[in-house]
């Protein structure tokens, strides 16, 4: 079952798909992690989150950017997610904010990707960005535009979106009553400003820190992940999750797959 929640992105404005994304989000925010510590922090973009593990992991700490299309979210939407990476990493886990379209248009989103990151790479000699859907391209934006590159360690992209309408993936799974479609998809894109993906791609980074690619297998954007594959020059690592929709992860605390899921991706990033 998905975990995407069944909103009418098409149709809907957008201040009531932030509303209905965010009460569905905040229904399972109970599903945190245990053991794991949510403060607010500041951010030169707003308010975000930092998740603290009582079991710490010496090492980077990750900066988390959230999925939703580019038009909702939160890193409170994003909190069961996020504290579940912190607790079976053991890292320190920072969700940041970052503007929104329709009312900012692309490449707004990109240029503060980087902004956020390198604010955040200040006073740290490391970091390792992450990010799901939405998030998995703000994290090659940022990681594009670092005016310290050797500080990203790693890069992780959870079923990432990256500019494909079109291909088997969608063929085979854009129609999915109760997960992400394809015409939701072409409503966010169009949302964001991107009629055309070369700019959109052309802000991608390609070369750098080692990347992992995680990719729902039962997602239309899944072919994304193969995508970046071939256009990229960073060591990559797949991660397959068989039978998962997109945002399956955000069903940790509900279910032993996802977390096991998640406990792959912390391994990943601990082994580095």
């Amino acid at each position: 079952m998905s975990a995407m929640p069944i909103l009418d992105w098409v149709n809907d404005p957008v201040d009531k798909l932030r509303a209905d994304y965010a009460a569905e989000r905040a229904k399972i925010s109970h599903l945190s992690a245990p053991d794991v510590s949510i403060e607010e922090v500041n951010f030169f973009s707003g308010k975000g989150l930092k998740f603290i593990p009582n079991l710490r992991t010496e090492g980077a700490d990750i900066l988390y950017f959230h999925g939703g299309g580019w038009i909702v979210g939160s890193p409170w939407t994003h909190q069961p997610l996020c504290s579940w990476m912190a607790k079976l990493s053991g890292r320190q886990v920072f969700a940041a904010p970052y503007v929104l379209a329709p009312e900012h248009q692309f490449p707004a989103q990109a240029d503060q990707a980087a902004e956020i990151s390198n604010q955040f790479t200040a006073d740290r000699d490391h970091v390792i960005l992450a990010g799901d859907s939405a998030g998995g391209a703000m994290v090659l934006w940022a990681a594009a535009s670092m005016r310290e590159p050797e500080k990203v360690k790693a890069l992780v992209s959870l079923y990432g979106a990256y500019g494909s309408l079109e291909g088997p993936s969608h063929v085979a799974y854009g129609q999915n009553s109760d997960g992400l479609q394809t015409v939701a998809l072409c409503a966010m894109y169009r949302h964001l400003g991107c009629e055309d993906m070369a700019e959109f791609r052309a802000r991608l980074s390609t070369s750098g820190a080692p990347l992992l690619l995680v990719k729902a297998e039962c997602d239309p954007i899944a072919d994304d992940n193969d995508w970046v594959a071939q256009n990229t020059d960073h060591p990559v690592t797949h991660l397959l999750a068989l039978g998962q929709p997109h945002a399956y992860l955000q069903a940790c605390g509900s279910d032993r797959t996802a977390e096991a899921s998640m406990q792959e991706i912390a391994n990943w990033i601990n082994a580095l």
